[in-house]
């Protein structure tokens, strides 16, 4: 048997974890439905539309900025915290290479961690991080 795009994306849309696979073209591949649930977005009305529309205006250039360097490979990877709308998320977001070394994608993966915070908190090692999602840092519409 071999591996299908179906069912890659049927496994994709199964896992417990969100999965954004952005194209070079900053457009969005897949968003699962679990990250649609996290981000409080509708997952297909995502796929085709650039990942810059799924932030607010004021941290366009900072998503710019983050996946140019995980692209040329100066950022091998980002990773941190995300308190969007008191949902507490922490995301990886790292290229796909080819076998060149060149970047085909970049995968989002977000996971629900609430507890790890939570934990965090109690034993004194949290810092205090900003809320995305609303306000300026809302995310757009997935159109102009």
């Amino acid at each position: 048997m071999r591996l299908t795009l179906e069912a890659l994306k049927g496994v994709l849309n199964v896992l417990n974890v969100g999965i954004v696979l952005v194209g070079n073209d900053d457009k969005i591949l897949l968003f699962n439905r679990i990250a649609g649930e996290m981000l409080q977005q509708d997952s297909p009305s995502r796929i085709g539309t650039s990942i810059l529309r799924c932030h607010g205006e004021v941290s366009e250039p900072n998503v710019r900025k983050m996946l140019s360097e995980i692209r040329s490979g100066s950022m091998q990877k980002y990773e941190g915290w995300v308190d969007f709308r008191g949902r507490m998320l922490y995301e990886h977001i790292y290229p796909v290479r080819n076998d060149r070394g060149e970047c085909i994608l970049v995968v989002e993966e977000l996971h629900d961690s609430a507890e790890k915070a939570e934990y965090l908190k109690i034993a004194g090692q949290w810092k205090d991080i900003h809320v995305s999602g609303v306000g300026m840092k809302a995310p757009r519409s997935p159109r102009p």
